[in-house]
């Protein structure tokens, strides 16, 4: 029973935490992007990706990226190269310098704003729950790589 009462606060805090995630985008002129964007660059941030990889990689539908995409290579963020792969033409994403930029930016802004939230914890009881999160999140991710395999 106590275990089925910590997933479901999981799946709320989670819930929560992407709620305060798009509010502080909404609200923070400064980051000139919405969540599902810097979720997106974020991602390119830590390499290159063909639009469906990236999709399965942040849990989204392709199409629901698409517009998202072409909103980040308008404004000069990402940009889409042509490479082959198994003699075909696929596009990967790559983020642009002033993507770059952005997200450091960004970072900075989230940083500031997640310091003060986390503010309850001293730094010991903070690493420690940092370090929990990453075993959940790494045992999670084995789950689900299993369920989309």
């Amino acid at each position: 029973m106590a275990k089925q009462r910590l997933f479901y606060k999981l799946i709320v805090s989670a819930r929560i935490s992407q709620v305060c995630a798009i509010r502080f985008f909404n609200e923070n002129k400064k980051a000139d992007i919405t969540f599902n964007q810097y979720e997106i660059l974020s991602a390119l941030k830590n390499g290159n990706y063909y639009q469906r990889d990236l999709a399965k990689y942040l849990f989204k539908g392709t199409s629901n990226l698409s517009k998202d995409i072409k909103v980040l290579e308008d404004k000069g963020l990402l940009k889409r190269i042509m490479k082959t792969n198994n003699n075909r033409m696929v596009k990967t994403l790559h983020l642009t310098q002033k993507g770059k930029n952005l997200i450091d930016k960004n970072e900075d802004l989230i940083e500031n704003y997640i310091d003060d939230i986390l503010k309850i914890y001293n730094i010991q009881e903070y690493k420690q729950f940092e370090q929990y999160l990453d075993m959940l999140k790494d045992k999670l991710t084995e789950s689900v790589d299993m369920i989309l395999e």
